[in-house]
């Protein structure tokens, strides 16, 4: 249920990651845009999706293996 519920959240997580990986983006390449805001931006958005699927993969297993911990199993 947790995994489920976990799974559901990551189009809502992609999406408040989307400032930070604009800024990540933009520091990596020395404060330029090198292929201007279109490339940008699109490399963003493909990016985005996977990096919330992780995150969220992270919490929920961290959230799992807590309450396995706890109940001693």
């Amino acid at each position: 249920m947790i995994r489920s519920f976990g799974f559901t959240l990551v189009a809502v997580s992609a999406r408040l990651l989307v400032p930070f990986l604009l800024l990540t983006y933009y520091m990596l390449n020395d404060f330029s845009l090198p292929g201007g805001r279109e490339r940008m931006v699109g490399e963003v958005l493909n990016v985005n999706i996977w990096v919330g699927i992780a995150l969220n993969v992270v919490i929920t297993e961290w959230v799992v293996l807590r309450k396995i911990k706890r109940a001693g199993i």
